[in-house]
């Protein structure tokens, strides 16, 4: 017959035992003693204030190995993001914004950030459009390193590297396909284009660039195209329908204040 544990409400646990003891930093103390195993010596805990000091030191150490490990995490997504090294200390908040066209676009890169980051909201994206040298690389990419700050992927390249991915996959010794080469441009969190518009084109330099932004488009990914063309000559070289694609998931800002790099050569 199985012998089954006493289920007598009156029988009582045994209390705990203390004992006077000494710690060499925090003086006496009463310290809890337990049975030892198999009727061996009883074992006397140590100093409570010594445990908690050691519990918080271990508590210390495993945040700073935990913020070391993330740290490593965030500079390779930064190394792996290409923002070129000229750029990579741009953030929104060394981004100059002296004139209201400068403090709307600010305004809303800040809010494409926080879309971004928030999960619930998915595939906010912009279009950087206009003069050279008024800011638009510099935003673009203080976007960019915010969200690999907060272990996002991003990716930045232009239109011709973002190309020449695409047909390094037509040599004869490829492995990789087509499809395998876009695909790597679709999957980041953020994908920023620059120099779009810059040379013409032929029609398939055209859709390899549609097929991306389709893709990214269609998946929900946000995606900042940078451009010197206009917006009437961007859309004409976009297509309509790619330009209201880009209106829809967020808007088309037009950068149409004097160049920080002509006022500081004169």
């Amino acid at each position: 017959m199985n012998s089954q544990p006493s289920s007598d409400p009156t029988r009582l646990e045994p209390k705990p035992v203390f004992v006077d003891a000494q710690c060499e930093k925090h003086g006496a103390f009463q310290a809890q003693q337990i049975p030892g195993l198999f009727g061996g010596e009883p074992i006397t805990m140590g100093c409570p204030q010594c445990s908690q000091v050691r519990q918080a030191r271990e508590a210390q150490e495993r945040e700073a190995e935990r913020l070391r490990r993330e740290q490593e995490r965030v500079t390779a997504l930064f190394r792996r993001s290409g923002i070129p090294a000229r750029f990579a200390d741009r953030t929104l908040e060394n981004y100059r914004a002296d004139n209201d066209g400068q403090k709307h676009a600010l305004r809303v890169a800040r809010r494409l950030l926080g879309t971004i980051l928030d999960d619930a909201k998915r595939g906010a994206s912009l279009v950087l459009c206009g003069n050279p040298g008024t800011g638009k690389t510099h935003l673009a990419c203080a976007i960019g390193h915010a969200l690999t700050d907060k272990l996002r992927t991003v990716q930045f390249g232009t239109v011709l590297s973002a190309v020449r991915h695409v047909k390094e996959t037509y040599r004869r010794d490829s492995e990789r396909t087509e499809s395998d080469a876009i695909n790597d441009m679709v999957a980041p969190d953020l994908l920023i284009v620059d120099e779009v518009g810059v040379q013409i084109g032929s029609e398939h330099e055209k859709m390899v660039l549609f097929e991306i932004i389709n893709e990214r488009y269609q998946q929900c990914r946000s995606t900042i195209l940078i451009s010197n063309l206009n917006q009437d000559e961007l859309t004409t070289y976009l297509g309509e329908r790619v330009m209201d694609r880009f209106r829809e998931a967020g808007g088309v800002i037009a950068f149409d204040w004097t160049s920080y790099r002509g006022r500081a050569a004169a």
